[in-house]
């Protein structure tokens, strides 16, 4: 009797349930949040805590079992779809984007980003920290839920939409793609420690110690890092910033310029006789 094919089929029948169970916790997490269910007691008497701890160790057995049979990165796109794209497609929009401002500001960006990290970091929090907790990121059996479970999709669905692409990445107004810049760059620096800290201290788990300090900086090493990440660079249109910028400038000067061929030598910063005096004396300008 042949035992591969049976146990390639033990595998694959282990991996279908794993990846079903994984996906229906998830689905469960995620409704409770955002319908607000409060656990005041369960049939059997347990209080919310000791619910929420029973569906983050299953959630652990689940990517543990992944893990061991080497579909890492299966656990990974599962929390993606799952997990993370429902909460992007019900937040990122162009309305959203532009939220108290005109349109094509981008005046929401900085609040949209805000509350997806917030809305992630509470549904999900202690998932990602059990998940940070659990595997070594060095070897072969890695699954890192905030780079490609959080990031990438976030990072892809911007980018991907040609509407929100143009209004961040290419807005035409260089005040504006300023402003994008460090609402992004901002948003990025700080994913990893928005996502990993704080936690729910009742909730203890043999393999879920609190994050340290060294383990954040790992993970957002790994987020810039990523592949996803240098395409998100490049997307920035910096060359027609800087020209837009220079372009201002050279107005503003040109402009000085004309004014004083026309009116002479204007300041309103001289408000006295003796600044016009110093001035005077410094420059020989009057």
């Amino acid at each position: 009797m042949k035992l591969a094919p049976r146990i390639r089929e033990l595998e694959s029948d282990t991996v279908l349930s794993l990846v079903i169970r994984f996906e229906t916790i998830l689905k469960k997490v995620q409704r409770e949040q955002l319908v607000n269910i409060i656990y005041n007691e369960t049939e059997s008497g347990k209080t919310k805590n000791d619910h929420q701890q029973e569906e983050i160790m299953m959630i652990g057995h689940c990517l543990g079992g992944l893990a061991l049979l080497g579909k890492g990165k299966e656990a990974e796109s599962i929390f993606a779809r799952v997990a993370i794209m429902p909460l992007i497609r019900s937040k990122v929009s162009m309305g959203r984007l532009d939220e108290g401002g005109g349109r094509g500001e981008c005046a929401g960006l900085f609040s949209l980003l805000d509350d997806m990290s917030n809305t992630i970091s509470t549904t999900f929090g202690e998932i990602l920290r059990l998940s940070e907790s659990m595997f070594d990121i060095d070897n072969s059996m890695e699954i890192d839920l905030v780079t490609a479970g959080v990031w990438v999709p976030i990072a892809t669905a911007l980018m991907a939409d040609f509407g929100i692409n143009m209004a961040i990445f290419s807005p035409g107004i260089a005040s504006i793609l300023q402003g994008n810049y460090i609402a992004m760059d901002t948003f990025l620096s700080e994913i990893a420690s928005r996502l990993l800290k704080g936690g729910n201290n009742d909730i203890q788990l043999s393999k879920h110690p609190s994050i340290i300090t060294e383990k954040i900086r790992d993970a957002q090493k790994r987020i810039y890092s990523h592949p996803k990440t240098t395409e998100f660079y490049k997307k920035w249109n910096l060359p027609i910033y800087y020209q837009l910028r220079f372009g201002d400038s050279c107005s503003r000067l040109n402009t000085a310029i004309n004014k004083t061929r026309q009116e002479g030598w204007i300041t309103e910063i001289l408000r006295t006789d003796e600044d016009v005096d110093k001035l005077h004396s410094d420059t020989g300008l009057a």
